[in-house]
């Protein structure tokens, strides 16, 4: 029998502090949407914090998710950058945990709310502050990729984040040669792919990770 993985059996906080930006990728938004959260779960200790960043799921979904999934994060603790067409008319979070930024494309002005929501965080007390993007591949749909290459590239060396840095990014719907450039800003990789009614990952440019594809624990799914 296969052996299942949780993810604190590989993602222990000695790899955690030396692969803080992971690219978490699979073939589609289904089969990728609820590991991010799940490794952030590993990640996130009492006391954190986290900033959001959505680009099409409704800013109180990707909020309520990680409320439920990341238990040892709290909501006054996390921030919500609102990138997308249509805002959530109630917001998702009080007006000073609240950003909203006019079109997912609109990269600079996201860069900006990315920086003072971390900011804030960080004022607040939050010495350890993740980051968690609903989707990359929203961006690379919509906005030249050369743009979004740049983009992603100063999120991840403003140093605003202190804590994990996660960005999912869905390969149906992302150029091939794209995605192998996407591969080369982050310092790992998690994979993901639905085998046998489960999920099973491979961990890529991840020290002392299991070789090849391994099933997840259904308690990790």
């Amino acid at each position: 029998m296969t052996q299942a993985y949780r993810f604190e059996d590989v993602l222990t906080d000695a790899v955690l502090s030396r692969h803080r930006d992971l690219l978490v990728a699979g073939p589609s938004r289904e089969t990728v949407r609820p590991v991010p959260t799940r490794i952030l779960a590993r990640a996130a200790e009492p006391a954190d914090g986290a900033a959001l960043v959505t680009t099409r799921d409704a800013a109180r979904t990707l909020l309520d998710r990680v409320v439920r999934d990341v238990p040892t994060l709290e909501r006054d603790r996390l921030g919500v950058v609102d990138c997308t067409p249509t805002h959530d008319v109630v917001r998702a979070n009080p007006r000073e945990r609240h950003w909203s930024v006019p079109s997912p494309t609109d990269l600079t002005a996201a860069s900006m709310a990315i920086t003072e929501c971390l900011e804030t965080l960080r004022d607040a007390g939050v010495e350890r502050r993740h980051l968690l993007f609903d989707s990359l591949s929203t961006l690379l749909l919509s906005a030249d990729a050369e743009a979004v290459f740049r983009y992603a590239h100063q999120v991840l060396l403003s140093g605003g984040a202190t804590g994990l840095s996660l960005f999912p990014v869905y390969t149906n719907v992302t150029d091939g040669t794209d995605f192998e450039r996407l591969k080369h800003l982050f310092g790992g990789m998690v994979r993901v792919r639905r085998r046998d009614g489960g999920r099973e990952v491979r961990f890529v440019g991840i020290e002392t990770a299991p070789p090849g594809w391994v099933a997840l624990d259904a308690a990790a799914e």
